[in-house]
């Protein structure tokens, strides 16, 4: 099931949308719902993960930045070796 969406965009991007519509012989519709899934798959992930963060720290499930960084430094200095 879809449900009608509005929203403005400036004459360049609707020109750019409409020029690439005819290229693919593909509806603005079609174009405009593609480019926002593909904006939503590539930033859903942040919003999630900052959640997932901000509950750990809730729980008191922390990393020490200085152990961070010496574990770090040793791992580092081990492959050297």
């Amino acid at each position: 099931m879809s449900a009608p969406i509005a929203f403005r965009v400036d004459d360049e991007l609707r020109h750019r949308l409409e020029l690439l519509a005819t290229a693919t012989d593909r509806p603005l519709s079609y174009l405009a719902t593609e480019a926002l899934k593909q904006y939503l798959d590539a930033n859903e992930w942040q919003v999630k993960a900052i959640h997932e963060g901000l509950a750990a720290a809730d729980e008191g499930r922390l990393i020490d930045h200085n152990d961070l960084v010496k574990r770090w430094e040793e791992k580092r200095a081990a492959a050297m070796d």
